[in-house]
């Protein structure tokens, strides 16, 4: 979805073999070794988090937003990567 037409987009690959794992209220972005974020349906809305970094209380994944569409939350967990492209190597 997101993470292959930015793939194709920008010619390069660069999350290790990331890929969604879609259902109807919760879709993960995982690799072969991490849980790297999700998305949480809520209502009408997506709640975008980061599973690689703690909330700011300390505890548990870290908020990213809430979104009205699941192709906007699903693009904010992404960008996450975007910014430190060495923590995963490609995209599947």
């Amino acid at each position: 979805m997101l993470a292959e037409q930015w793939k194709t987009a920008t010619g390069s690959a660069l999350l290790h073999a990331a890929t969604w794992r879609d259902s109807d209220a919760v879709c993960c972005l995982v690799d072969g070794e991490r849980h790297l974020g999700h998305i949480v349906k809520a209502d009408e809305h997506w709640l975008a988090f980061d599973a690689t970094h703690l909330g700011g209380s300390g505890t548990g994944f870290r908020l990213l937003g809430c979104c009205t569409t699941i192709t906007m939350a699903k693009y904010a967990v992404e960008q996450v990567f975007r910014k430190d492209r060495g923590f995963v190597a490609r995209w599947q």
